[in-house]
């Protein structure tokens, strides 16, 4: 891979913080200013505003326009999730601490929950094909819902954690 690939990699890492994995969640659907996400998350507008300049840095958001405050001031910054940093993730490492982050963020999730819709675990074996399958099933699912996301209490608000692994043969 040449340097100038390399340079464009979003690193991994920055999402192994479940407030960060909240955030760029928020930010899917919608662009909010360090105000609202703060709001939003109940959190202090610094910790909000830190966090959104580190994965704007990292490269998974992306500032949008600027809007204007109410009186004086300098206008609002305002960050939304770069769906195109999905494509440039550098998964080389920070694999595990994403993961991790992921995990804790689910248990504050199920304790939220208010209806479960869809739940399965397995561990199994399947042919290539079926395999292959599911995977574009699962796909479509998380674009359905990454490209309908709206914002803040604008429908029904819901999670979805999808996580396909395909396992070594141990045997």
């Amino acid at each position: 891979m040449s340097l100038e690939k390399r340079d464009d990699l979003v690193p991994l890492r920055a999402l192994a913080n479940p407030l960060r994995i909240r955030i760029v969640s928020l930010l899917t659907g919608t662009s909010m200013s360090a105000t609202e996400v703060a709001d939003e998350l109940g959190i202090a507008h610094a910790s909000a505003s830190y966090h959104l300049r580190q994965l704007a840095k990292a490269g998974f958001l992306r500032q949008t326009d600027e809007r204007p405050t109410a009186g004086r001031g300098r206008p609002q910054r305002r960050y939304q999730y770069d769906v195109s940093s999905g494509d440039r993730i550098d998964r080389s490492e920070g694999r595990q601490l994403l993961h991790q982050a992921m995990s804790a963020d689910l248990g504050r999730r199920l304790a939220e929950t208010d209806r479960q819709r869809v739940s399965t675990d397995a561990e199994v074996w399947l042919a290539r094909p079926v395999w292959e399958e599911v995977v574009g099933l699962i796909s479509q699912a998380v674009a359905l819902v990454h490209d309908n996301a709206g914002p803040p209490r604008d429908g029904v608000k819901v999670s979805m954690t999808a996580l396909l692994l395909e396992l070594r043969d141990e045997r």
